[in-house]
């Protein structure tokens, strides 16, 4: 996997180069803190997040993603250093479409997520969705190794503005492996927009994991998240895809 985060690493880099000769057009930083509210296993943390948005012309752009975890995951102490990269069509004004590759990384191990997105502007909103695979180190056995299992990995989300200060959202996550595991995360949420770009945010949701043979766990979780947008009104076009994000709620 050394070898894919390494290309991970160099690809962006060499796309970035081209189009940030051109405009940027969206960008977004984000501090957020999320906590398990029922689990007899902690998890929490703090994240740190950012992505940038440059535009190539008035249809292509390139999107960057970059993001740092640090906390607690079902009881286990780590971080995740996560890099991505979008190339995004816009259609129109409305509407847009995807493609992503990136890496999440706690420093030892290495995972990569890639897929296609949509995004769509509503009048009042916006709701995307995306679909991918997630690529994960089977390890070794009896000296053999194992290489990569594939998960599908999708999921949406929605916005919809109450008024010009305040919007609620929804989301849903899934990892699985076929019928013998699978990864779920359902949230609700409620933004504030305070002026001049900066926000705040709040989410309560309900992870759910399903191994065969090892049965089922749930958990609610609750996060909070502050961030300051500028360049267009929604920042970067799409959302972070790394794992961090998406199933486990930082």
């Amino acid at each position: 996997m050394n070898k894919i985060f390494c290309g991970a690493l160099i690809v962006p880099l060499f796309a970035a180069t081209g189009v940030m000769a051109q405009s940027l057009t969206g960008s977004d930083l984000s501090i957020g803190y999320t906590t398990a509210t029922d689990s007899d296993l902690d998890s929490s943390g703090l994240t740190l997040g950012g992505s940038a948005e440059f535009a190539a012309s008035s249809e292509l752009a390139f999107q960057g993603d970059l993001s740092y975890t640090d906390g607690e995951v079902f009881g286990l102490d780590g971080d995740i250093l996560s890099l991505a990269g979008h190339a995004i069509y816009h259609a129109n004004e409305l509407a847009s479409f995807g493609a992503y590759y990136g890496i999440d990384s706690d420093g030892s191990d290495d995972i990569a997520y890639y897929g296609v997105e949509a995004g769509y502007d509503l009048p009042r909103g916006d709701v995307e969705g995306y679909f991918g695979l997630t690529a994960v180190d089977a390890g070794q056995f009896d000296g053999i190794d194992l290489g990569d299992i594939d998960l599908n990995q999708y999921g949406a989300s929605v916005s919809f503005d109450i008024t010009e200060t305040f919007a609620v959202s929804g989301r849903y996550d899934n990892l699985r492996f076929s019928d013998v595991a699978s990864v779920d995360r359902f949230g609700l949420g409620l933004g504030a927009s305070l002026g001049n770009g900066f926000g705040v945010s709040a989410e309560l949701g309900r992870q759910s994991v399903d191994i065969v043979a090892l049965g089922d766990d749930n958990q609610t979780y609750a996060n909070v998240t502050a961030s300051y947008t500028f360049g267009a009104e929604r920042g970067a076009t799409f959302d972070r895809r790394g794992l961090a994000h998406t199933i486990l709620g930082f």
